[in-house]
């Protein structure tokens, strides 16, 4: 086996993270040996790690709302009294009638211009 095909046989683990570019939600894929080596990479970088993917192919659709956490994320590691504020202020928009607090993308997309 030569050098090319050892690294076509080695399987490493693809992840998906989202980030805001330009007032949109955008996705990367990336290998990473580990999970936590994924979350350190994704830190870095500004994403929000998803987790485990099966690549662009077969990656769901964009999610319509994130949770708290990622929302944060994807707006430069806001604090929560940040995000909150936007809400109250109406520049973020919470996805009606549930406690745990989603944000949706439509309002982060906007919040990014």
């Amino acid at each position: 086996m030569n050098n090319l095909q050892h690294a076509i046989s080695v399987h490493r683990p693809t992840f998906s993270a989202v980030y805001v570019a330009a007032g949109a939600v955008r996705r990367v894929w990336f290998e990473s040996e580990t999970e936590e080596t994924a979350k350190a990479f994704a830190l870095t970088h500004n994403f929000g790690l998803e987790g485990p993917a099966a690549g662009p192919s077969g990656a769901p659709a964009s999610p319509t709302a994130y949770d708290e956490k990622t929302a944060r994320g994807l707006l430069g590691n806001i604090s929560r009294s940040t995000l909150y504020r936007e809400v109250i202020k109406g520049r973020l928009d919470r996805v009606p009638g549930l406690q745990k607090v989603l944000i949706t993308r439509q309002s982060l997309e906007r919040w990014g211009r």
